[in-house]
């Protein structure tokens, strides 16, 4: 089977201002379901679970619910989902819609919603659906498997249980969500029942991680966030072949096409930014509208250096579909830009002022008011950078 979550179709990506580039960072996500049928084919997969929050919302566009049923159509064997937090299966859900009825009929008759917390027997496999009521539960959504009969239970087809939330230890929480709600939702990975199960698909955690012998997230099919650390990995899907009894195969397949690059660099001068630029188009490969850029930059600037910098950052905010910027690039201006302002015959205020914010400069290096003062200046007089 393949084990996928967190597709979050309709997610808005508010912090992008531009809305061309959030309708594409939308649209990529739709595109990445076709990435998983192929994945799918390639494995030869007998069905595809996604571990919850198919949608970013429990109530998304009639367009989105369109686009998932006709993007699911195309998958070629079932595909088995239950609710997340961001999709939960309450009252007046997208679940309980009569569009999603009628689209899901009508273009994904394989897809079905695992919305209820009671076993599921398949030709080849038994199904444990640990989907969520509401986007916050105090309770563990695994809870019920442990007033499990499992003696009634078929013995010889693989288990697998299908759940969404965090696990003890490692909180699946949104990295993103500047209101952390505390925990909820938590999977408690020490319970009696994983001695009967063989696998467990978890989603919620946006990032491809094991977190038991026999639990995995698969995180985020497109991914969605600048990577914390060296080890998070997203934008993967995983094949997983069960057995009875034994040990899961487990293998990642790469379904993004998005790249969310961090780059630190530290300037120790002009002549830093062109190694700076090398390392920019080396990460974006001459792509457009494809990727995605957290740079962080430190150190000291010439006023001409700041300049050919804003000059290539604005280059890559064209080019990229989103820059996020964390500069503290001081500005530690030359000699001769000094000299050259503090001599201008044709605007002696200028001149004076330049003078002063020189002698300012010195005494407090790094002051971003004074920088700003000064680059302003030489823009102003038009003094040029060669």
């Amino acid at each position: 089977m393949l084990h996928t979550a967190d597709w979050q179709i309709g997610k808005p990506y508010g912090r992008i201002s531009d809305p061309d580039k959030r309708s594409r960072l939308r649209q990529v996500r739709l595109e990445a379901i076709d990435r998983i049928a192929a994945a799918a084919a390639d494995a030869g997969a007998r069905a595809v679970v996604v571990a919850g929050d198919l949608f970013d919302s429990p109530t998304p566009s009639p367009s989105d619910v369109s686009g998932v049923c006709a993007a699911i159509g195309r998958i070629g064997c079932p595909t088995l989902v239950i609710p997340g937090n961001h999709d939960h299966g309450g009252p007046g859900s997208i679940w309980q819609s009569p569009l999603f009825a009628d689209e899901r009929q009508r273009r994904a008759p394989a897809l079905a919603v695992l919305d209820q917390r009671q076993p599921l027997e398949l030709d080849d496999l038994l199904i444990l659906p640990c989907g969520l009521e509401q986007r916050h539960d105090s309770s563990d959504p695994c809870g019920w498997l442990n007033r499990l009969d499992w003696g009634s239970l078929p013995a010889n087809k693989p288990r697998l249980v299908l759940a969404h939330g965090g696990v003890s230890g490692f909180a699946g929480s949104d990295l993103d969500d500047d209101n952390p709600s505390g925990p909820a939702n938590l999977i408690d990975l020490r319970a009696p029942w994983l001695e009967q199960v063989d696998y467990v698909a978890l989603g919620d955690w946006h990032g491809c991680k094991q977190v038991h012998a026999k639990a995995w997230y698969s995180g985020t099919p497109e991914a969605d966030r600048f990577p914390r650390h060296a080890d998070y990995r997203s934008g993967q899907v995983l094949v997983v072949e069960l057995i009875r009894g034994g040990a899961a195969r487990v293998s990642s397949t790469t379904s993004g096409t998005v790249g969310w690059h961090p780059l630190q660099v530290a300037l120790n001068g002009d002549g830093d930014l062109a190694a700076l630029e090398r390392q920019v188009e080396g990460l974006l490969q001459g792509r457009v509208g494809a990727d995605l850029l957290l740079l962080e930059l430190s150190g000291q600037l010439s006023i001409c250096g700041q300049q050919r910098l804003d000059g290539l950052l604005q280059r890559w905010e064209a080019q990229l579909l989103r820059l996020k910027r964390r500069l503290r690039v001081g500005l530690s201006p030359e000699a001769d830009e000094l000299r050259s302002l503090a001599e201008l015959t044709d605007a002696p205020l200028v001149a004076a002022v330049v003078r002063d914010l020189g002698q300012r400069l010195a005494q407090d290096p790094g002051n971003d008011t004074l920088d700003q003062a000064l680059l302003e200046l030489h823009r102003s007089v038009g003094d040029a950078c060669a």
